[in-house]
């Protein structure tokens, strides 16, 4: 028991929690809902650094169709100024009712950057204007082969060791009887 006692602070550091290296998963929402001349948009991201996502859906206002022919583009700019606004065409990906665009962007440095969502049809045009941080993309190469495993290795070492504790237990149980 001393020496559970003894090695205690040592487990809370490993269980002490770690900063997030970067954004994993799916996109997240910049805006929502965000009506916008005839289109009720909502922008979706996930701004990695080197290659970063960007969705457009697009929804018509109750009781109308989206324009035809409409065109979606993401300008983007470092908050800093330090580059001028690169402009991205958008691809439509679905018909009907609600329609979703889609664009890959560059993203040269982690900081934060001006996003204008750029919208033209033929029932007129619309802005729409966020800011979102560009994130590292998450993966930190060879590393990872060390550290993701780390915590299943602590589990099943802590196991084996109850394990063997209780074996060498029982050995010393029966022979003595």
């Amino acid at each position: 028991m001393k020496e559970i006692i003894r090695r205690w602070p040592l487990f809370l550091l490993l269980l002490a929690p770690v900063p997030a290296w970067a954004h994993q998963g799916p996109p997240f929402p910049i805006l929502m809902d965000q009506p916008a001349g005839p289109y009720v948009a909502s922008v979706w991201t996930d701004p990695d650094v080197g290659k970063g996502i960007f969705y457009v859906v697009l929804d018509p206002p109750a009781g109308a169709v989206l324009p035809e022919r409409t065109r979606v583009r993401i300008g983007l700019r470092p908050a800093s100024g330090r580059l001028p606004e690169v402009i991205y065409n958008a691809e439509a990906q679905g018909t009907g009712e609600e329609t979703r665009y889609y664009t890959e962007v560059q993203l040269d440095r982690q900081e934060m950057w001006k996003v204008r969502v750029l919208l033209d049809g033929s029932k007129g045009s619309a802005e729409l204007a966020s800011e979102v941080e560009a994130t590292p993309d998450g993966t930190i190469g060879p590393i990872a082969l060390i550290i993701y495993p780390l915590p299943f290795l602590a589990v099943g070492f802590l196991w084996l060791k109850a394990a063997l504790r209780r074996r060498s237990r029982d050995t010393i149980g029966t022979s003595s009887a």
